[in-house]
């Protein structure tokens, strides 16, 4: 399938974007947003996997970075969940100026994906959207995010230097905080940390499809089961599949099982 690469313009901003064509006429779409820093990373090889198995299935694909990360403008510290949010929505745009009458559908993984929801809210035209181990609690994934420079802290000095409690003060002050190579902000921080999945999930009028990813074969977590409860429009599932997103001794190249379960809620797959 033919791909082709180019910078999207964004307020005198580039944002890089892949598009995979599928052969043929098309009348889908779909606009992939990747997770945050190192994750993206190490998903980096599942995600161009996945794109080319949807342009096959006769999905027109565009995958994007964020500004801020890969080939797109702006240094990190100088983006937020805003901006990402306002480039996932140029990414929307995008697919629907190649093609005004075709479906329109998002998929995302961790942050991308309740980036993907914030998004299809914003553009009421999105039809579908995939949400791949989504970050549900914004508040606690922050924490989660900087237990990652403790872990570094550990490593460099075999002790603590600086609590949780004194890095979120420095973020308080403007000051920024090292994460695996990326200086998280205050902007960044508190608004990712007021992020609620419960509080999108009813302003989206769409079908989704929440997708639970764990190593082994495992019951639905309490914290997803309840966002389906009284929302037809919703639909959970759990997937057996290696947590693609986090280090490993290698990268992951195919998500097979998660491929298969995603195409087929899509109406792209057996």
């Amino acid at each position: 399938m033919p791909e082709e690469q180019q910078f999207l313009d964004l307020n005198g901003e580039r944002v890089f974007a892949t598009i995979h064509h599928p052969s043929g006429s098309w009348t889908r779409t779909i606009v992939m947003c990747h997770p945050l820093g190192e994750e993206k990373l190490w998903a980096h090889r599942v995600f161009v996997s996945f794109a080319r198995d949807l342009a096959a299935a006769g999905f027109a694909v565009l995958r994007f970075d964020f500004r801020g990360e890969g080939d797109s403008d702006r240094e990190f510290e100088r983006t937020s969940l805003e901006t990402r949010i306002e480039d996932a929505c140029l990414a929307v745009d995008t697919v629907r100026a190649l093609n005004p009458s075709a479906e329109v559908n998002m998929l995302g993984l961790r942050l991308g994906a309740t980036i993907a929801l914030a998004a299809a809210i914003r553009r009421g035209e999105v039809t579908r959207v995939v949400l791949w181990d989504p970050v549900v609690d914004g508040a606690a994934y922050m924490q989660a995010v900087l237990r990652l420079n403790l872990m570094y802290q550990m490593a460099l000095h075999r002790k603590v230097v600086e609590n949780r409690e004194a890095l979120v003060a420095r973020l308080g002050n403007d000051e920024t905080v090292n994460i695996e190579g990326y200086e998280l902000t205050r902007p960044l921080f508190e608004e990712v940390s007021a992020l609620q999945l419960a509080g999108l999930l009813p302003q989206y009028a769409g079908e989704t499809l929440i997708v639970q990813i764990n190593q082994e074969a495992a019951p639905v977590r309490p914290e997803l089961a309840i966002l389906a409860e009284g929302n037809p429009r919703c639909s959970i599932q759990a997937v057996p599949e290696q947590p693609f997103w986090k280090e490993t001794r290698a990268f992951c190249r195919r998500a097979d099982e998660l491929t298969r379960v995603t195409l087929q809620w899509l109406g792209g797959g057996a």
